[in-house]
C-alpha cells in the first residue's frame, strides 16, 4: 500500500514539474509584468473567506465572492487533473493489483494536496466553531465548505465543465436575488444541492449525449408532419380562433372572464393541444422498430413528445394570462392539463381519453367554489 501511494505521489510530482516546465515562459512573463499581483490575488481569495463567513454580507456581494472562490478552486484542481489521476499512465496503473479503496484514498490525498490552502482553508475555519449553537447559527459557512469539497470532486470526476453551478446559477441568482430576500443558509443549501446534482448525474453531459438522437428524430418527424400538415395547422387555427373569440367577448362586454370561464377555457385548450398526441401515436405505430432503435429507451419518446406540447402550453398560458388578464395560475394549470391529456391519449388512446381531463376540470371547479 505504501509503495502504491509513493508511486502516485511521484507521478503527481513528475507531471506537475512537466506541466510547469511547459508554461515556464508564460509564468516568467506574468511574474515580470504583474510581480506582486499574483501573490496578492491568492491572498485576496483567502481574505474573501472572511466576507463569506460574515452573516451581514449583502447577498449580491456574497454571490460575487463565493463564485469567485469556486472558480479559482475549480481551475486550480482542473489543471492538475491529469497529474492527480495519473492519466498518462493508465495502462500501467490498470495492470497493478491494487484494491479500489487504495486507489480512491490516493486520489483523495492528492486532491487535498493539489487543492492546498483554497480547498483546506474553509474546512480548517469550520473547526474553530466553538459549539453546536454557534454551528447552527453560522450554518451557511459549513455548507460553503462542503460545497467546496463537492466542487473538488466534480473537477476530478466529471469530464465536462459544471456550467449549471459555476456559470448559469450565479448569473440567475445575481439578477433575481435583488427582488427576493434569500438568507445565506438558503443560498448555500441551494448551491450545495445543485453541485451534488451535477456531481452525481452530470445533467449537461446526458443532455449532450441525447441531442443528436433528438435531432435525427425531429428531422424524420418533421417530414411526416409536412406530409399531412392539416392536423397541426388545424389545432393551431382552432386555438387562435378560440382565444380570439374569448378576447372579442371580453372586449364587447367590457368585463374579464371569471374564474369558472377561465377554467373552461383552460380545459378546452388543454384538450386541443394535448390531443395532438394522437398523431404521435400513429407515427410510432407506423415505424415502431426504427424509432425503438433511434430513441433507445421507451420513456424517451414520451419526453420528446411532451416537450413541444409543453412549450406551446406555456406560450398559450402566457398569452391568456398577460393578454386576456386571466389568473397567473393558468401558467401552471394549462401545462398540467396538457400533460394529463397526453398521458391519457397514450394510455387509453380514443377510449375515455377525455375523462381524466374532465375530472381535472371538475376538481378545479370544486376548488373554485370551496
Amino acid at each position: 500500500m505504501s509503495h502504491y501511494f509513493k508511486l502516485r505521489g511521484q507521478i503527481y510530482y513528475f507531471e506537475l514539474k512537466r506541466m510547469l516546465a511547459s508554461v515556464i515562459q508564460l509564468v516568467s512573463f506574468l511574474m515580470m509584468i504583474l510581480y506582486l499581483a499574483i501573490p496578492a490575488s491568492i491572498l485576496t481569495a483567502l481574505v474573501s473567506l472572511s466576507v463569506i463567513a460574515d452573516m451581514q454580507t449583502p447577498p449580491e456581494q456574497r454571490i460575487l465572492y463565493q463564485w469567485g472562490y469556486f472558480i479559482l478552486l475549480y481551475l486550480l484542481l482542473r489543471i492538475q487533473k491529469t497529474a492527480i489521476l495519473a492519466q498518462s499512465y493508465q495502462p500501467y496503473m490498470a495492470s497493478l493489483l491494487i484494491p479500489a479503496r487504495h486507489r480512491y484514498t490516493a486520489t483523495f490525498l492528492l486532491t487535498l494536496a493539489a487543492g492546498n490552502i483554497p480547498l483546506l482553508a474553509p474546512l480548517f475555519l469550520v473547526t474553530f466553531i466553538p459549539d453546536w449553537q454557534t454551528f447552527i447559527h453560522q450554518l451557511h459557512f459549513p455548507l460553503f465548505a462542503l460545497s467546496a469539497i463537492v466542487l473538488a470532486w466534480i473537477s476530478i470526476k466529471n469530464k465536462g465543465v459544471p456550467w449549471l453551478s459555476l456559470c448559469l446559477a450565479p448569473v440567475l441568482l445575481y439578477f433575481t436575488i435583488k427582488h427576493y430576500d434569500i438568507s445565506a443558509v438558503t443560498l448555500n443549501t441551494g448551491v450545495l444541492a445543485l453541485l451534488l446534482l451535477e456531481a452525481v448525474f452530470d445533467p449537461l453531459r446526458f443532455i449532450g449525449k441525447q441531442t443528436w438522437r433528438m435531432q435525427q428524430y425531429w428531422q424524420i418527424r418533421w417530414i411526416a408532419i409536412m406530409k399531412n400538415p392539416t392536423n397541426l395547422t388545424g389545432r393551431i387555427y382552432f386555438c387562435a380562433l378560440f382565444l380570439g373569440l374569448v378576447a372579442y367577448v371580453q372586449y364587447k362586454m367590457a368585463l374579464g372572464a371569471n374564474g369558472f370561464i377561465q377554467i373552461l377555457v383552460c380545459w378546452v385548450l388543454a384538450l386541443v393541444i394535448g390531443s395532438y398526441q394522437f398523431d404521435n401515436e400513429r407515427f410510432y405505430r407506423k415505424h415502431p422498430h426504427y424509432l425503438a432503435g433511434l430513441l433507445n429507451q421507451h420513456r424517451s419518446r414520451y419526453l420528446i413528445d411532451m416537450l413541444p406540447a409543453m412549450v406551446i402550453a406555456v406560450l398559450t398560458g402566457s398569452v391568456i394570462t398577460f393578454g386576456l388578464n386571466f389568473s397567473v395560475g393558468m401558467l401552471v394549470l394549462l401545462p398540467l392539463g396538457v400533460l394529463l391529456t397526453i398521458v391519457s391519449v397514450t394510455k387509453f388512446y380514443r377510449n375515455f381519453f377525455i375523462l381524466p381531463s374532465l375530472f381535472y376540470a371538475l376538481f378545479l371547479f370544486y376548488l373554485k367554489m370551496a
